[in-house]
């Protein structure tokens, strides 16, 4: 049968990719179940379009709906025979593509899925060399790719580190050692009644 081989492709509406195909001479699109083409969508009128099948192929006719009925956005005054190819709109929301249902080269317009752009590579600063005395290099708030990588983005120079150190202990040692001498000094005072001494005697006790 002729009108097996023609199809209708919804593009946009509830149903995108949706594929009615038109087996009958005679078709009723709209939102009302009853039609052969029921489209849900508050768009539609209840009883929208018919087709028809002739000689020339389907005639698509307006059946007095509310938001009209167009085709190549040109709104239907009249009937009007339907080319593969052609866009039909129900209304805003929703576009149908009029096809060959033995096209398998046939393809609906769609838009083009959004790919994000690859990311730019991190540019890092280069390393500051040993004795560089320049200013320090300006973290622009990339991520270095390892824990490895800070060395080289840091104020002091690897010759600078041991020095640090060196310092750090020390001073830890001098504490340490003021500690002891505090405490041995309290020892000793202690042993010797240097606190019954004056001027002593006036501050603490002495039996």
């Amino acid at each position: 049968m002729a009108a097996q081989s023609y199809q209708l492709v919804m593009r946009t509406g509830p149903i995108p990719g949706k594929v009615f195909e038109l087996g009958n001479n005679e078709l009723t699109i709209g939102r009302d179940i009853s039609n052969d083409i029921v489209i849900s969508d508050v768009e539609v009128s209840r009883k929208h379009a018919r087709l028809l099948l002739q000689a020339d192929g389907f005639i698509l006719e307006d059946m007095g709906s509310t938001n009209g009925t167009f085709v190549n956005g040109q709104r239907l005054i009249g009937p009007h025979v339907l080319r593969p190819g052609e866009m039909v709109m129900l209304g805003e929301n929703v576009s149908l593509i009029f096809q060959n249902a033995y096209d398998a080269d046939a393809t609906v317009a769609t838009t083009p899925a959004y790919t994000p752009a690859p990311a730019p590579a991190a540019a890092y600063p280069p390393p500051r060399q040993a004795g560089d005395q320049s200013s320090p290099q300006v973290y622009a708030g990339q991520i270095p790719a390892s824990p490895a990588d800070l060395s080289a983005y840091t104020d002091f120079t690897p010759e600078e580190k041991p020095a640090k150190k060196t310092w750090l202990w020390i001073g830890c040692g001098c504490l340490v050692v003021l500690c002891l001498m505090a405490v041995a000094g309290g020892f000793v005072f202690d042993a010797m009644n240097l606190y019954c001494t004056p001027p002593f005697n006036t501050i603490f006790y002495c039996p």
